[in-house]
């Protein structure tokens, strides 16, 4: 009997143990969940932190550098034209020498462009001309069409010129011509609606650009002003175009009407006159800005 109390005595001791010992696990498990899920908060915080430090730094990198362009001054490319400034492209190594001539843009298909140079970007038409070796659209697009000086190293075997920097000559740096053309281009602004053969439908005639031929024969490109209204409700294409030829008169000029274009479906249609340029090339070309009250060169 006292065997069988003992053995009941021993089994007893055993279950108190086990259940002593898994008290003492889930003690200790729970500690450690606990430091862990708290590691685990303290981590990700931290992590969260860097994250947003780091997009923090991204946009304030991203804000300046939009700060840094748009502290950037916009070029004037018509006055560094008009006086002749060297405007610079690229560093280029070797001796430099300077050729002149009208710089042209190679479109695909123009058949105005030397068979030499059509696979170029550039190339200079003059007396000798010379292919640019810049092999991409660069500053260069703002001198297009007009009579420039290049510097630059050449290449005489391949008639080419890697260019350093550029400046417009000859008329485009004429201050005397260009001082005329814009009390021209001032007078015919002033004076459209006695000018043009027809009135303005609903408000007045106002110009758009006007591109010259020479110093003394232009096309006007201009339309009703009620179109710049913004509770007009009219959607009628109004602009018309004008062939003019003008001569000086005492402070004024004699302008004469060559020809008058209405605008049709898809194009001016000609409707008095003729147009005697109609094959001109190089003209060049302005527009109007009618609230600044100034011209921009556009072509």
């Amino acid at each position: 009997m006292a065997g069988k109390k003992d053995k009941y005595l021993w089994v007893v001791i055993v279950i108190i143990a086990v259940i002593f010992g898994g008290f003492i696990w889930y003690q200790s498990y729970s500690a450690k969940k606990s430091l862990n899920s708290k590691t685990q908060v303290a981590s990700d915080s931290q992590g969260n932190a860097i994250n947003e430090n780091l997009a923090q730094n991204a946009d304030d990198q991203s804000i300046s550098d939009i700060a840094d362009e748009s502290d950037q001054p916009d070029k004037d490319y018509n006055a560094i034209c008009e006086n002749g400034e060297w405007y610079k492209i690229a560093d280029q190594s070797g001796d430099l020498s300077t050729v002149s001539g009208k710089l042209r843009r190679v479109y695909p298909g123009d058949e105005a462009t030397p068979s030499e140079f059509t696979d170029y970007l550039y190339y200079l038409e003059g007396t000798n001309s010379y292919a640019v070796a810049d092999k991409k659209v660069s500053d260069l697009d703002y001198f297009e069409n007009r009579q420039v000086e290049l510097q630059g190293v050449l290449n005489p075997s391949k008639k080419e010129i890697a260019v350093s920097q550029i400046k417009c000559a000859g008329d485009e740096t004429d201050k005397n011509l260009i001082s005329d053309r814009n009390k021209l281009m001032d007078y015919m602004e002033a004076n459209i609606n006695s000018i043009t053969p027809k009135k303005a439908p609903y408000k007045k005639w106002t110009i758009d650009t006007i591109e010259f031929v020479d110093k003394n024969n232009f096309y006007v490109e201009y339309y009703d002003a009620i179109e710049d209204d913004e509770n007009s409700d009219i959607d009628e294409d109004t602009a018309r175009k004008i062939l003019v030829e003008a001569t000086q008169s005492g402070s004024g000029y004699n302008a004469k009407v060559l020809a008058y274009w209405e605008m049709g479906e898809d194009d001016y249609e000609l409707k008095q006159g003729t147009d005697k340029f109609e094959n001109a090339v190089d003209t060049m070309s302005y527009q109007y800005d009618p609230d600044e009250k100034s011209w921009t060169r556009i072509d």
